[in-house]
């Protein structure tokens, strides 16, 4: 015997109401944004625990937003989204927001997390060139008295050069005079025997910041 044909939908397609999902979108909207701006909040104040040593503080308060999150957005009064995949949306703008300003934070322009380098030149032919180098070493000539050499500081503040030291065991005066002139060390130097090694010792300071950098010198 024949069954009855049943004639009622397998599927029942839900009624799409426009109101209730432009509602939704934008108050998911609204939270993405304050995630959003939650992360760089985070990310600069995770940078600045680091820079003054407290890398452990900067690591727990990550670890602290990303376990609050939800309970944040819903203290607020923000809209908590229902499916995971929006979930670990949110997740993940906090996460990498947070990573991305903190990596921001220690660096140029918000912060100096460098020293000054400096490069040194000599004068040759009217003019100035760059000092050859060897293991780490910048090679001077000995076939002048007087050297008038030159170091250029980059750096992306302006930098004083407050001190530059030799250690002089023979008690001859090996810088003759410097003066700093702009982003350039100005230096005349005696020249010394040949194989002579020294190290030149820059104590400089830049904002607040003291730094020391030092050349090797050979003489050949």
């Amino acid at each position: 015997m024949a069954k009855p044909k049943n004639d009622a939908p397998i599927f029942v397609e839900p009624e799409f109401n426009e109101k209730t999902y432009i509602r939704e979108e934008r108050d998911r909207a609204k939270t993405t944004i304050f995630v959003f701006l939650l992360g760089i909040g985070s990310g600069l104040l995770e940078g600045f625990l680091q820079l003054n040593g407290l890398y452990y503080l900067s690591a727990l308060l990550l670890i602290f937003l990303l376990y609050a999150l939800f309970r944040i957005v819903k203290l607020l009064g923000l809209r908590i989204p229902e499916r995971n995949s929006h979930k670990f949306y949110m997740i993940m703008v906090l996460l990498l927001t947070s990573i991305l300003f903190w990596s921001v934070a220690l660096n140029p322009p918000i912060s100096v997390n460098t020293s000054p380098s400096l490069s040194l030149e000599i004068m040759e032919g009217g003019k100035y060139i760059p000092v050859g180098q060897s293991n780490g070493q910048y090679i001077l000539p000995v076939n002048q008295s007087v050297l008038n050499l030159r170091d250029q500081i980059y750096f992306v503040q302006n930098v004083t050069v407050l001190k530059i030291n030799i250690p002089d065991s023979s008690g001859a005066t090996i810088i003759k005079n410097d003066h700093q002139y702009g982003n350039s060390e100005y230096i005349n130097m005696t020249v010394q025997p040949v194989d002579t090694l020294i190290s030149l010792s820059f104590y400089m300071e830049s904002g607040g910041r003291y730094f020391n950098e030092t050349q090797s010198i050979y003489f050949r």
